[in-house]
């Protein structure tokens, strides 16, 4: 569940890192247009895209890292109920013999 989250976590941003570059591409500026391949603000914006993208990833990786050890706590848990239930089995089972 929690890396469902994560990846919608990632979706959401990286969808929000390409929305506001096409609002910006499809006007046009002072200096020749949005089209322009010198556009003044594209190495802001490849920037700020590679900012989001790694931001993105370290949210992904964190859910995921706290996915591993609640999974890794729940499952030792559910271990030591299983051992402990086998234990006192095996000491009703013996004490009966």
């Amino acid at each position: 569940m929690i890396l469902g989250i994560a990846t919608v976590v990632v979706l959401v941003l990286l969808a929000v890192a390409l929305l506001p570059n096409k609002k910006r591409d499809g006007g046009g500026n002072a200096l020749g247009g949005g089209n322009s391949p010198l556009h003044p603000f594209s190495r802001q914006l490849n920037f700020r895209q590679q900012q989001l993208h790694e931001e993105a990833e370290a949210i992904s990786d964190e859910y995921q890292r706290r996915a591993n050890e609640a999974w890794r706590d729940e499952l030792g848990e559910k271990a030591a109920a299983l051992l402990q239930t086998k234990r006192t089995a095996n000491s009703r089972a013996s004490s009966k013999s």
